[in-house]
């Protein structure tokens, strides 16, 4: 049979080791000959081979399973199906130990799993995304300088239409984008967010290792988010009738309205903060009921992977979006702001430095480490995160470090890493706040007390329940930017230059994941200092 015809029909085999071997060997065949990333082929190969062996154990002799490989949406698509009684093939043993296939798992941000048990039989599909022949980043710059040129020529041969065709023509395109952006972004986030609080409900059987654990990557992150909201306040345009301070009664107030009055509301009106809200409290609920809750979980797997093949698609349209609207500031004479936006990037990275140098000088003092000794060891990971803007790509290097030169336990490094991976991101901290309130005094927008505050929580709560997917900023920004009620002309400025954040951001994300473990492991005792001092 011809890899054609494998593509759109089941490949059935028994699970023992002959036939296991036969059906990964048609894989690689058929990945070969896939546009995917050949890291993350080999990544699927080794998760796919674990997974049938993991049922090789736990099925009697003489089950039977069967594969699919199908297209979609410019994804690649391998399902599993295997009869018999019910297993997840990717819980974990024993929670204190990570295995090859969850190391692997987090080790990619665009390979997505999932499992089910349906009519009886345990399906478990994989879906990787194709390898984009362009990078973002070129076809974000294309779609300005197309942007700009059509802009240019409108101006230029019909001077007297331009007005109209911006504001008939560009901007109802463009809020229809950004209105399909906000109703996929409130799908993924509210997915994410109660199938995040679910699996991370294992964690309670770390004890008190993997609720300090939690508890300083949340504090951490808090906090960072409140400080640039306080450097960033002497910038914000206050109303006049805005006072300067705030009474218990008006913070009283503004929290009451992060608190949605019923579930139908949020829903209809895509308010992002409320369904936030209502997927917290729908994971708690979820984590109480247990293995009750494990029909809702596979609901809630099903929506978050239609949400992330929708985003996906939706992604590909950003580069004409971010163009429409530079075409749309040309026509309409306020390209001038554009320039403005220069002075938010130097703010990033400003700070960007400073959370380095700061956990740089914690460790360095707290443990009694030399400072050049410290950054030579941190070097091989924050370099290979800063130029693929991947922290996938960075994965080994980063536990080996972890592990090797900086001493932590060789048990506790990889659950850490795994655990502040997807609750611990100090660099969206930085972006999602100095974003909304730059973009805020940049437009010169009047806001009050309780808008700034609502910049600061919901900056806080997206930097933690940002998805871990290719365009999970986009999918945040067009959240935040909607929620504050910014314009949609700042929102495809922020959605081009955050191309360029992405690299940095992702570096400084692991870099301060890595110091903070280390402060960790050190606090219980998990962590060979002489061994990071050496």
């Amino acid at each position: 049979m011809d890899i054609t015809n494998r593509r759109s029909q089941e490949n059935k085999f028994a699970l023992n080791p002959e036939e296991i071997d036969r059906i990964m060997g048609e894989l690689a065949q058929m990945l070969s000959a896939e546009p995917v990333d050949r890291k993350d082929a080999l990544r699927l190969r080794f998760i796919l081979e674990e997974a049938l062996l993991n049922y090789r154990d736990f099925c009697p002799e003489g089950t039977l399973a069967s594969l699919r490989f199908s297209h979609s949406l410019g994804t690649f698509r391998v399902s599993l199906k295997v009869e018999g009684d019910s297993m997840d093939p990717f819980l974990e043993k024993d929670p204190s130990v990570t295995s090859v296939m969850g190391s692997l798992l987090a080790g990619s941000d665009s390979l997505n799993r999932a499992w089910k048990y349906r009519s009886g039989a345990n399906l478990v599909t994989f879906t990787l995304a194709k390898k984009r022949k362009v990078s973002q980043i070129v076809t974000i710059l294309i779609g300005v300088l197309a942007g700009a040129a059509a802009g240019l020529l409108i101006n230029a041969l019909l001077p007297e239409m331009a007005g109209d065709i911006a504001s008939r023509i560009i901007l109802p395109l463009a809020n229809a984008f950004v209105g399909l952006l906000c109703v996929m972004a409130t799908i993924m986030c509210f997915a994410a967010i109660v199938l995040g609080i679910v699996r991370l409900g294992d964690i309670s059987t770390f004890s008190t290792v993997g609720k300090k654990m939690i508890r300083s990557f949340l504090l951490v992150a808090f906090f960072l988010t409140l400080i640039c909201t306080v450097c960033m306040v002497p910038g914000i345009n206050f109303g006049h009738s805005s006072k300067m301070s705030i009474d218990f009664f008006d913070f009283f107030d503004i929290l009451i309205s992060f608190v949605p009055s019923n579930i139908l509301t949020p829903i209809l009106e895509f308010n992002s903060v409320h369904i936030i809200i209502i997927g917290i409290m729908f994971g708690v609920a979820m984590l109480h009921m247990g293995q009750k809750a494990d029909k809702l979980t596979e609901i809630f797997d099903e929506a978050n992977i239609v949400a992330i093949l929708s985003n996906s698609y939706l992604n590909r349209f950003i580069p004409a979006y971010v163009g429409l609207m530079v075409c749309g500031q040309i026509l309409t004479g306020s390209l001038t702001v554009l320039s403005g936006f220069l002075k938010l990037l130097l703010m990033v990275g400003v700070a960007d430095f400073v959370t380095l140098a700061v956990y740089t000088a914690v460790v360095c003092i707290r443990l009694r480490v030399n400072v050049r000794s410290f950054i030579r060891k941190m070097l091989p990971s924050f370099l290979i995160s800063l130029s693929s803007a991947n922290v996938g790509a960075a994965f080994t290097t980063t536990i080996d470090t972890l592990i090797g030169p900086l001493g932590v336990d060789s048990d506790y490094a990889p659950l850490a890493y795994n655990l502040g991976s997807i609750l611990f991101r100090p660099g969206y901290c930085i972006v999602f706040t100095a974003s909304s309130l730059f973009t805020a005094g940049m437009y010169g927008i009047e806001v009050t007390w309780s808008w700034v505050l609502a910049a600061f929580l919901l900056s806080f709560i997206l930097s933690v329940a940002t998805p871990p997917v290719v365009g999970g900023t986009t999918v945040c920004f067009s959240i935040l930017f909607s929620q504050l009620g910014l314009k949609s002309e700042a929102l495809a400025v922020i959605i081009s230059i955050n191309a360029f954040f992405e690299f940095l951001t992702v570096a400084v994300n692991n870099y301060s994941l890595q110091s903070q473990i280390v402060l960790n492991a050190n606090s219980i005792g998990e962590l060979d200092t002489e061994k990071l001092r050496s």
